[in-house]
């Protein structure tokens, strides 16, 4: 009888593999609480920032988070007049992908993007605001967090 390298092939498969192992780096941790601003939100005219930081509590499932954020003060001018608003509301639709992220601030019109460095995170922002009477302007900024 002939020796089978089944055996052989089935043990070399599995350590090439790794096995049952993960292969790939692990998703960053960013449950807990963080502290959010935004700057050089703009567009049609408008600039906005957030003169002080806002409170942020995220809650961590494997890739997905939820949370809350607020209260949010942002500040936007036109060069002539200056207004300000603050919300709060919930974190929607929150994705880690090893060291990038993505989440909503309430609905998909306020989506922010970006990477997870340790105990800080930073990236883009993409937010749709509804000025009221059919009229929508779209700002494009920055935006960083980092834990208290």
């Amino acid at each position: 009888m002939r020796p089978t390298l089944t055996p052989f092939l089935l043990l070399f498969a599995l350590t090439a593999c790794g096995g049952d192992s993960p292969s790939g780096p692990s998703d960053a941790e960013i449950g807990g609480a963080w502290r959010i601003s935004y700057t050089n939100m703009s567009g049609a005219g408008l600039t906005c920032n957030t003169p002080s930081a806002a409170n942020v509590a995220v809650s961590q499932s494997g890739a997905s988070f939820t949370g809350s954020y607020g209260p949010l003060t942002l500040r936007c001018t036109d060069g002539v007049t200056t207004v300000e608003g603050t919300f709060q509301g919930v974190i929607a639709n929150g994705t880690v992908d090893v060291n990038a992220v993505a989440f909503d601030l309430d609905t998909q019109d306020f989506h922010q993007t970006g990477t997870v460095n340790g105990a800080s995170m930073s990236g883009t922002a993409r937010w749709v605001v509804d000025l009221g009477g059919g009229e929508t302007v779209t700002l494009n900024g920055n935006w960083s967090a980092v834990r208290p």
